[in-house]
């Protein structure tokens, strides 16, 4: 018996380094696991939603808002709106930040506050700047196009019908 607790000792001993290694190393290289997390609001609800960067995001009723649970290691800050939010987006001159819609349509945004409208089962999206400048990308006749606003400015986009104005 001793002999046997003495082999087992030493091969604990031999193992003992070469096994602490092995999980340091894959404790300090772990990379976080990005996942995409979900806000909805009910009838009657709105929710505020603060996104990893610290932007501010006022989702009002019947909405919802699609995002990563990090932006670090993104090239873009990308979020997806089913309904209508008001966004107060923090600047970042190396990750630009995107609102992606259902209809096909993107904001794209430098650091800015302003509301976007694009319920699913209405073709209209509307987009509000109250500060700051975005662009507006649309899809039309399969061509993407981009409008640029500026402060106070907003834009009404059909999709069914293509037809854009702006106020």
């Amino acid at each position: 018996r001793t002999v046997i607790w003495m082999w087992m000792q030493r091969a604990a001993a031999i193992l003992f380094l070469p096994v602490l290694t092995a999980l340091l190393v894959e404790y300090f290289t772990r990379e976080d696991d990005v996942r995409m997390m979900e806000v909805r609001t009910n009838p009657g609800m709105i929710a505020t939603v603060v996104l990893p960067d610290n932007s501010v995001v006022h989702l009002n009723s019947m909405s919802t808002l699609r995002y990563p649970s990090s932006f670090r290691g993104e090239e873009e800050r990308k979020v997806e709106l089913q309904g209508e939010a008001f966004f107060d987006v923090q600047k970042n001159s190396k990750q630009q930040f995107i609102v992606s819609t259902s209809q096909e349509a993107q904001v794209k945004v430098y650091g800015t506050r302003f509301n976007v409208e694009a319920y699913c089962e209405d073709p209209d999206i509307t987009v509000t700047l109250v500060e700051g400048k975005v662009g507006f990308d649309y899809s039309l006749k399969e061509e993407t196009k981009e409008l640029k606003l500026t402060k106070e400015e907003k834009v009404v986009y059909n999709s069914s019908s293509g037809q854009i104005e702006l106020f």
